[in-house]
């Protein structure tokens, strides 16, 4: 009768570290989600001699709308790069930069920075973009 109560105690052992080991082996690791990359685009235009304006793009219209928007100046003379103005875009990605005082003889340049976003039941990241220099 020994040997039965031993045999019972080992199956059930047996059982049981299958069961862990079957459990362990079907279990996934958990990544890190990454977002999404979406292409942005950004123009820049001067109708005024104190205004500058522009338009950002992109296929995901959550990358469009309250996106920060960098005005940068580069200096003719010293070749210093600066911003100049930081705005956010309003629901349709358009933007406007209202100067003091007239622009400054050089090169005038937006940049759209990256953001993280949830759009779509899932992470997304809108990439950078940067616009074509305008001269005054």
């Amino acid at each position: 009768m020994g040997w039965v109560r031993r045999a019972g105690i080992l199956l059930v052992v047996l059982v049981v570290a299958l069961g862990l080991g079957a459990a362990g082996a079907g279990a996934k690791k958990k990544h890190k989600k990454k977002g999404t990359p979406w292409a942005s685009k950004i123009t820049l235009a001067k109708p005024s001699s104190t205004e500058f304006s522009g338009v950002v793009s992109s296929k995901l219209r959550a990358c469009r709308s309250s996106r920060v928007v960098v005005l940068f100046y580069t200096d003719p003379v010293t070749q210093q790069t600066s911003p100049l103005s930081v705005q956010r875009t309003d629901g349709k990605g358009r933007y406007h930069v209202n100067l003091s005082t007239p622009a400054y003889p050089g090169e005038y340049q937006a940049e759209v920075l990256k953001r993280k976003i949830r759009a779509m039941k899932a992470p997304q990241t809108c990439r950078v973009a940067k616009s074509g220099a305008i001269s005054v």
